[in-house]
């Protein structure tokens, strides 16, 4: 096996890029449709409370008292918006992408695999690879209409003996499939069966279309769960670099094994920031809320429009249960 600087060093662009960068130099202008940053289509938390927030949380963060799970007060803003969890159970990270490697580091073995949903995430390849393991991929399933869904005999077939977690994104990046309550109850018994860590990611789970709800593992008999959050997606401030996660099960033995890992990892970087940890309370308050329905609405006007004129044009583009991305169909 290569090691990363073998295989991350040779700096060679992948033929869209370099299509891309082509483009750029002839001066033609480019829609960049799968975009991640709010901030590039217009969709901003307001400045003016930002700034406000900002104020007050470096007003609270004065003086350094670190705790490697996070501060408590930031972590009980946490802890009530998630609901049925206490905040030691609750440990902060720089995003959502340092709590991915987070696990995946913990869990880690020598030819180990982190099983994910297809279509996917790219930067799963190199947080998995990072962390020492391998992306091992399970495809959904497009049915009639478009709806995507979980396809919980193909997860079960793509578990190998080395597979050290399942890793489930609802809604989904890209399709903005909500996994439902009876394909999570399916994913708890392969789980369950096969001692696996369920690993869910709900960044986009305030951003809802067709889906009334959100389910979450913890409400299943899944002996270990770790939920993924933050603030990129949910207040649309990814300069904040502020996520978390949140461990849970009915295993207490393992539950426990693993913060004491994780807070003894975390310990050694100490890497959120005393202030956006401070302004997490902020944030996660029935004002800050108030911005994300939002910012909700907006992203759900802008599907009905997008949605709306693929159609005109007679393609049939199924909205999305929730997200911000739409899966166009093409010839």
């Amino acid at each position: 096996m290569k090691t990363l600087l073998e295989e991350w060093s040779d700096g060679v662009p992948s033929p869209l890029a370099k299509a891309v960068e082509a483009k750029r130099q002839r001066g033609v202008p480019i829609v960049d449709l799968i975009t991640a940053n709010p901030h590039e289509h217009g969709i901003e938390f307001p400045a003016d409370r930002l700034e406000q927030i900002m104020i007050e949380a470096t007003r609270a963060a004065r003086i350094y008292r670190p705790d490697p799970r996070g501060q408590l007060a930031a972590r009980e803003a946490v802890a009530a918006y998630h609901g049925g969890v206490a905040p030691d159970q609750v440990v902060l990270t720089c995003g959502t992408s340092m709590a991915y490697w987070y696990v995946f580091r913990l869990l880690a073995r020598p030819g180990g695999n982190v099983l994910c949903p297809t279509p996917t995430y790219p930067l799963f390849d190199d947080l998995a690879r990072a962390a020492g393991l391998n992306v091992r991929s399970y495809h959904l399933s497009r049915g009639p209409g478009g709806a995507w869904h979980i396809d919980t005999e193909e997860v079960e077939f793509q578990i190998t003996p080395r597979t050290v977690a399942l890793v489930i994104v609802s809604p989904h990046n890209p399709t903005g499939q909500v996994a439902s309550a009876s394909e999570l109850a399916r994913v708890a018994e392969i789980a369950t069966r096969h001692r696996l860590p369920v690993v869910f990611d709900e960044v986009f789970r305030e951003f809802l279309h067709t889906a009334a709800e959100v389910p979450r593992p913890g409400s299943y008999s899944l002996p270990f769960a770790i939920t993924l959050n933050g603030v990129s997606k949910m207040f649309a401030l990814p300069q904040l670099k502020a996520g978390w996660m949140v461990v849970e099960g009915s295993d207490s033995v393992l539950v426990n094994k693993f913060l004491t890992a994780l807070e003894y990892l975390s310990d050694t970087f100490l890497p959120v920031n005393e202030m956006v940890q401070a302004a997490l309370p902020r944030l996660l308050s029935p004002r800050g809320f108030s911005e994300v329905a939002r910012l909700a609405a907006m992203y759900r006007q802008r599907m009905e429009s997008l949605i709306q004129a693929w159609r005109a044009h007679g393609i049939p583009v199924a909205m999305p249960d929730g997200g911000v991305y739409a899966i166009v169909p093409l010839p």
